[in-house]
């Protein structure tokens, strides 16, 4: 059976014809240039909404950009944690050296005192690598030829001798501890009563074995020279590599060999090679 259409359904049907048509003008503000009092009704009844649909709108653009801008996040994020990183190694660096410096400040302030040491010009170095195949061998050092170091020149440290350069880079050096055996030193042995006693030291360490944890020196002598333990023995500034009267080490032990002719004095270094961290380099060539 078919439906009637009646007046009332019809002005209904045109209510919300004309309601949807007003909407449509008030949010495409087609009625702003001409007076329209329905409209300004319309504004007042529809202003709570638009506020809500406006606030909620607003809501879901900030809660949805960070999907939008999700790369730029990224990168930005990205070049912060690379700066922070640069910051902090910039810091652990500055630590360091702050550090350094104090380390040299006190290898300074308790330096022996040589005439023939203070004449050449020291160079600041610290230790970046040690020999992993035999202890106290060989150091590798920060300074080079850049910094006016060369092959020979005498490593120190406020005790006394540490030994001498053997090969150089531009940045890098390679330092021969005198507990090594090939790093002998012309050296003297002065006891108490002030005479100097002539010869060489030499490293008990041998390339086929390791070296022994206190890195023991040897010096041969004969049956008569006046040396005893506790003798201070120094460079004799022979040989033309170290300077004269460089601490070099005490003697512990002397022990007469089998003919009775000669004796060894076994001589304990001054120089703590395990807790080396900073040296100083005399520049042969900036003697004056």
């Amino acid at each position: 059976m078919r439906k009637r259409v009646t007046g009332t359904g019809i002005m209904v049907l045109v209510f919300f014809l004309v309601l949807g048509v007003l909407v449509s003008i008030r949010l495409t503000g087609l009625g702003s240039q001409f007076p329209n009092p329905i409209g300004g009704v319309l504004q007042r009844v529809l202003s709570p909404v638009e506020g809500v649909i406006l606030r909620a709108g607003n809501s879901l653009k900030d809660n949805t950009r960070v999907f939008w801008n999700f790369g730029d996040v990224q990168k930005e994020n990205e070049e912060l944690r690379t700066r922070v990183e640069q910051l902090t190694g910039d810091n652990l660096k500055l630590k360091e050296q702050v550090l350094a410096g104090l380390r040299y400040n006190e290898l300074d302030s308790k330096m022996f005192k040589s005439p023939d040491v203070d004449k050449y010009t020291k160079i600041g170095a610290s230790i970046i690598s040690r020999n992993p195949n035999a202890w106290y061998q060989t150091l590798t050092i920060n300074r080079g030829t850049n910094d006016g170091v060369a092959v020979d020149d005498p490593v120190i440290v406020a005790l006394g001798l540490v030994g001498k350069i053997v090969s150089v880079t531009l940045t890098t050096s390679e330092v021969l501890l005198i507990t090594d055996s090939e790093g002998q030193v012309s050296a003297l042995v002065r006891g108490s009563t002030g005479s100097p006693t002539f010869g060489i030291v030499e490293g008990t360490y041998k390339r086929t074995s390791r070296l022994e944890a206190e890195g023991n020196l040897q010096m041969l002598l004969r049956r008569d020279d006046n040396v005893n333990v506790g003798d201070l023995v120094l460079t004799s500034g022979l040989g033309g590599v170290y300077p004269k009267d460089i601490p070099v080490g005490k003697v512990e032990q002397i022990q007469l060999d089998g003919s009775g002719l000669l004796k060894t004095a076994y001589i304990s270094p001054l120089v703590n090679f395990d807790s080396l961290e900073e040296i100083y380099i005399i520049e042969k060539s900036g003697g004056q």
